[in-house]
């Protein structure tokens, strides 16, 4: 069965932005690779509604159309940043905000870039549904760890880039106060400049840590779609193991 890559670009982001990327994978794997065509205002509206039935839909009908128009049966979701949180949604057995998608019975494999999953590093009980984010809450609650691991393999890619300070650099600050924001406890953590590292991580997933990688292109630096570069640090490991 043919196989493709959608890409689901992160929060507020402008899909175009991540069409190179898409070619760069294009080229690394051999697939066809195709984006979800968000705009920030279909994260605005989402955010209002505190439901992102809208960017579900998006997903759904972007698969729909690389099943007639490519062939492809089965795919490899690309999350980046709270794109990976809308795809852990997608793969779900039961209703989220009222509709079933039920992705896991065409994903195989699901690759999340900087996605602030969370639950692994805040304290308490209630583990990463109760950061008052309504993207991190859901997945967490609805599907959390990785519960179809036995038929999607789950890979959490996350950036070491720069290490919160709470009297550093204006980056350092920025990245402390974003990092304590996600972990709930402590910002003098290392992390992609807005997830940390320890927060990047989902239970039951593979994990890769890639030195010097930042969240996105608005740091100046690489990111983890940014050059070819930096995508085959993390998708040559990920092939390894595609089916």
């Amino acid at each position: 069965m043919e196989q493709a890559i959608i890409v689901i670009g992160g929060y507020n982001s402008l899909w175009p932005a991540y069409l190179r990327m898409a070619r760069d994978l294009e080229s690394l794997s051999g697939l066809q690779a195709v984006g979800v065509p968000l705009m920030p205002w279909h994260w605005q509206s989402a955010t209002r509604k505190g439901d992102a039935t809208n960017i579900l839909e998006k997903l759904a009908a972007t698969t729909l159309w690389a099943r007639r128009r490519l062939k492809a049966e089965r795919f490899i979701l690309v999350g980046h940043s709270a794109g990976g949180l809308i795809a852990r949604l997608y793969l779900s057995d039961r209703p989220v905000w009222g509709h079933l998608y039920r992705g896991l019975d065409h994903v195989t494999t699901l690759v999340t870039l900087g996605s602030p999953h969370c639950p692994a590093c805040r304290p308490g009980r209630n583990q990463g549904t109760s950061t008052n984010w309504f993207l991190v809450d859901t997945p967490n609650r609805v599907v959390p760890g990785a519960p179809y691991a036995h038929r999607v393999r789950y890979w959490t890619v996350a950036g070491q880039w720069i290490q919160g300070r709470p009297s550093g650099s204006r980056r350092e600050q920025r990245a402390f106060q974003m990092y304590r924001a996600f972990n709930g406890h402590d910002g003098s953590v290392w992390g992609d400049g807005i997830v940390p590292v320890d927060c990047a991580h989902l239970s039951g997933a593979e994990t890769l840590v890639l030195d010097g990688v930042a969240h996105s292109a608005r740091s100046g630096r690489g990111w983890y779609g940014g050059s070819m570069r930096i995508i085959r640090r993390w998708w040559s490991t990920v092939e390894a193991h595609v089916d």
